[in-house]
């Protein structure tokens, strides 16, 4: 039997944060970036907390990168590591935003900073450069690849009925000084649907894997989430398959072989994040297991009148990602509203499988 246990939760950070990203170092130090003021919304800047009890406890330890305000610029960084342990890298949008811009309207750029002291000092910002002129959507770290190969992810967001029309990687051979090229991970060459919160893995040297919440090109209605895979580090990517599983926001942890612990959001009925494991081939998912991680404690049916578009404007949880600990558990973190804040919560995970 298959199973996953809770053996530990708590709030993080409660400033009306967001966004948060986690790795282990080598010395077993747990890094955890987050966005600050606005919640979800994102208007300041990123700051990063540190835990060395294995997640049980965090302390603050500084600002990342700040808001500016000459000019008005708020950001979302997440961090990845090196699979040296040597550089931890953070990723993300800086936002030049306007009063009453909304999603796909926000002048975007996708930013990288890295550290090589255990993330005690910090690097200056620098430009990712992605093709065409419109804003971006970036919901994951970038992937640093075994090979040495640096991935950096960003979905398109060309004009309102076009949301999501493609995800792209930005491609560095160099540790991130140079970004040459890119490859286009999903695109729906019947133009009937759009691509959000692109997440990467990967699992095993050569092969990886992307999945994404998927709606349709226009409306956004949400359709069963999608995965792609590559098995050239990257540089090409299968078709976009379905995993069944009707969500939004999904993340999957290679376990080993064909496994994978899925995180991710569930907004309608029982309103959660889910935990599944499941088995995977180049075609299809198996779900092996499923509980709820968080409850939300509510219960959301579909309106009949509401966008897409409005609907994202009305989350109230989101952004699980999960990293494998030294000690074999798993620590996932999200954002949530709670008591009237926006925050962020941790999850320590026992998985028997």
């Amino acid at each position: 039997m298959s199973s996953i246990e809770i053996i530990g939760t708590g709030r993080l950070d409660e400033r009306d944060s967001a966004f948060p990203q986690a790795v282990q170092l080598p010395d077993g130090d747990i890094l955890c970036s987050f966005s600050v003021v606005g919640g979800p919304h994102v208007h300041g800047g990123s700051d990063w907390a540190r835990s060395t009890d294995g997640g049980e406890t965090w302390a603050l330890e500084g600002t990342l990168l700040p808001l500016t305000t000459d000019p008005n610029t708020s950001n979302a960084l997440k961090l990845s590591l090196s699979p040296d342990g040597e550089t931890i890298y953070a990723y993300g949008s800086r936002f030049y935003r306007k009063p009453g811009e909304k999603f796909g309207e926000v002048r975007t750029e996708a930013i990288l900073c890295h550290s090589t002291d255990g993330g005690r000092t910090w690097s200056s910002a620098r430009v990712i450069p992605f093709p065409g002129d419109h804003p971006l959507e970036i919901s994951h770290g970038v992937l640093p690849l075994s090979l040495g190969r640096l991935l950096a992810p960003a979905a398109t967001l060309p004009a309102k009925e076009r949301l999501g029309e493609q995800v792209m990687t930005a491609v560095s051979e160099d540790g991130g000084k140079t970004w040459p090229t890119h490859a286009v991970v999903f695109e729906d060459p019947e133009k009937r649907f759009g691509y959000f919160e692109q997440k990467l893995a990967e699992i095993e040297p050569g092969r990886l894997m992307a999945v994404a919440w998927t709606v349709t090109l226009g409306d956004v209605v949400d359709q069963p989430d999608s995965f792609a895979l590559s098995n050239d580090n990257g540089s090409t990517w299968g078709p976009a398959l379905s995993t069944g599983i009707h969500g939004q926001t999904m993340t999957p942890i290679p376990l080993g072989g064909d496994r994978l612990l899925v995180l991710y959001n569930r907004r309608y009925g029982e309103q959660g994040i889910v935990m599944n494991l499941v088995t995977f081939t180049d075609q299809d998912w198996t779900i092996h297991y499923e509980s709820l991680m968080y409850d939300a404690r509510a219960q959301r049916e579909k309106p009949e009148d509401a966008t897409g578009l409005e609907e994202l404007e009305t989350f109230a949880f989101g952004f699980p990602t999960a990293i494998r600990l030294q000690d074999g558990t798993c620590l996932a973190t999200h954002w949530s509203q709670e008591g009237g804040k926006f925050g962020i919560r941790w999850t320590k995970l026992r998985i028997d499988w």
